[in-house]
């Protein structure tokens, strides 16, 4: 099936939670059992990539963007997709939008280029929004929370925008995916920088040669370390951090690196 070998090459990344498949980003990994969701009314939901860790990307553009299509002529229907930049709890400045439909005959996940790229100068976040006119009951797909805030975000006219769990007793993650053009990976694959033991449940030690700084974020995009090193090996005790994939940001003399570890 369509669904399962998209699912298939999916693999885990670091950023904020994220998956990815080649350049292809989303908050959600495994979308094999969708739920559509839906208010009753017209409404608006969507992803917000925050500034601290969209830095990473800093001169590459967002230009295509993934939505389920469930494969069901009740879900044919048509939506708008709406890219902002700037804003912590509620979009700011509209920087692209377009409409497209959805064929209900799909089974997979379809793709869009944007009519209008979104560069990302990695100081902004990012909010990728949809919205529905509510002509269809359960227009939005979705699956069960991952627990991030920022897969979860609801607007509604008159009520501005909220995190879905905090008017909700059953929050979801929402399903969309994006295309970041002009990122070629090195930092990630770098092999100039050792990142031991990872994963790791007290210590761990990075090695990098002409390393001056080091910044570690957790899946919020939160710092929760940041400091200048000393020498080619510095030490971070994590014993006290909560379990999960931690972003491990190293400048050198020679550009920045990033690496990713496991706290178990």
């Amino acid at each position: 099936m369509k669904r399962n070998l998209f699912l298939f090459l999916l693999c885990f990344f670091v950023m904020t939670g994220m998956t990815q498949a080649q350049n292809w980003f989303s908050y959600v990994g495994d979308y094999s059992s969708p739920r559509m969701i839906g208010i009753g009314m017209p409404f608006s939901w969507g992803y917000m990539l925050p500034a601290s860790l969209m830095s990473e990307y800093q001169g590459c553009s967002i230009t295509e963007f993934g939505f389920l299509d469930e494969g069901e002529a009740q879900f044919a229907t048509s939506y708008t997709i709406n890219i902002y930049l700037g804003g912590d709890n509620a979009p700011e400045s509209l920087v692209s939008t377009q409409k497209f439909d959805i064929t209900g005959t799909e089974g997979d996940v379809v793709t869009f280029k944007l009519d209008t790229p979104v560069a990302i100068d990695g100081k902004q976040n990012i909010w990728l929004t949809f919205y529905h006119d509510g002509s269809i009951q359960y227009p939005a797909p979705a699956v069960a929370d991952v627990g991030n805030p920022n897969s979860r975000w609801v607007g509604v006219d008159g009520y501005g925008w909220m995190d879905m769990a905090s008017v909700s007793s059953e929050a979801y993650s929402w399903l969309a995916w994006v295309y970041v053009h002009g990122y070629d990976w090195i930092g990630e694959n770098n092999e100039s920088v050792s990142v031991y033991p990872n994963p790791t449940s007290d210590k761990v030690n990075i090695v990098a040669f002409g390393s001056r700084h080091l910044t570690v974020l957790n899946t919020l995009g939160q710092v929760v370390y940041e400091g200048n090193t000393e020498g080619n090996m510095t030490t971070l005790d994590m014993s006290s951090y909560q379990a999960g994939i931690y972003l491990v940001r190293v400048t050198t003399e020679n550009g920045e690196i990033v690496k990713r570890v496991l706290k178990q």
